[in-house]
């Protein structure tokens, strides 16, 4: 069978083709509105993995000093501050870790970075680099970017932290990262 001799296709034929091949992707792929369904968060931040003893967290950043920790009244979680002054090994950039426990086990982990990094580093920015990962951030009503997949969520937002200016205490803005279970957001009602 030669070219000439072939036959023509009827009409409409590409479209029948193109609309066989829509549905079939529209069938495969899941819908715009599930794919946040699906986006699963890592459950590990700065050599932590939630649910880590504290032993471990003792282990990866060796205490030089005792932390200071208080209890939250609400979540129950006792947060544990740890400064790179306060450990022998810290992350780079960062000025303070606050590590939740409840009874024995991580269940948030927040960096909170420094001066230098807040400068070239934004929320905003740290969250579209974050996208690039996880899909567009949702944005809660205290401003923060926020991604959940149901069991964990990954929060980007300015922290306060108090800081010495002269002889005057203020409170600066700085960039932070916080990852924690679901729960914990539900228990704070945020």
């Amino acid at each position: 069978m030669t070219p000439e001799s072939a036959p023509s296709p009827k009409p409409g034929a590409w479209a029948a083709a193109l609309s066989l091949a829509l549905a079939w992707a529209w069938w495969w792929a899941p819908p715009v509105w599930a794919q946040d369904e699906e986006v699963v968060l890592q459950k590990y931040l700065a050599h932590l993995y939630l649910g880590d003893p504290l032993e471990t967290v003792r282990r990866i950043y060796p205490p030089t000093r005792d932390w200071p920790s208080y209890r939250e009244p609400k979540g129950g979680v006792n947060r544990i501050k740890i400064q790179r002054v306060s450990a022998k090994h810290f992350p780079d950039e960062v000025d303070i870790m606050w590590v939740g426990m409840r009874g024995d086990r991580v269940v948030e982990i927040q960096l909170i970075y420094g001066a230098d990094y807040t400068s070239e580093t934004t929320p905003e920015s740290l969250a579209k680099e974050l996208a690039l990962v996880y899909g567009e951030p949702k944005m809660s009503e205290t401003d923060k970017f926020y991604w959940t997949d149901g069991e964990r969520v990954l929060r980007v937002f300015y922290a306060q932290v108090p800081v010495l200016r002269g002889k005057r205490k203020v409170a600066e803005m700085r960039t932070s990262l916080q990852l924690m279970t679901a729960d914990l957001v539900r228990r704070k009602g945020e």
